[in-house]
């Protein structure tokens, strides 16, 4: 959509500044709209990069305004103020947190096992046959 602001913003502008260059004697009363119209366009597309860094909520907007108000007058700084407008901060990479234990949330009850006498594995105390050996469990 900055594209497409940008390229109506330029038209108009352009189509205005046009127009202005008629003397008034040769425009009808809707040329002359269109020739006043630049004083509306032009600070419209000088402030285009201040409404993009307001309109993506720019973490830095005020520094965006400040290049674009005091640097826009020369091609760069407004250029840099536009570019500077639609750049996403980069994220830094951190790592996932751990989820914060809760007291509300208490972990399932460990199931109560028995080692099995012939492999020494852990079983389910219900267990009659041991899932690793396949030897049957004595009842405890």
């Amino acid at each position: 959509m900055v594209a497409v602001r940008l390229a109506v913003l330029l038209f108009l502008v352009a189509y205005s500044y046009s127009m202005g260059q008629i003397p008034p004697d040769g425009l009808n009363p809707f040329g002359k709209l269109v020739a006043g119209l630049f004083f509306l366009f032009a600070p419209m597309l000088y402030l285009l990069p201040s409404y993009e860094a307001w309109r993506g909520n720019h973490h830095n907007l005020i520094g965006v305004v400040l290049v674009n108000v005091l640097l826009g007058w020369t091609l760069l700084g407004w250029v840099v103020g536009l570019v500077w407008s639609v750049l996403k901060p980069a994220s830094p990479a951190m790592p996932a947190a751990a989820p914060e234990e809760s007291d509300s949330i208490s972990p399932p009850p460990a199931r109560a096992t028995k080692r099995c006498p012939f492999c020494a594995e852990d079983v389910l105390y219900e267990a009659i046959k041991c899932k690793h050996c396949g030897s049957e469990l004595p009842a405890r």
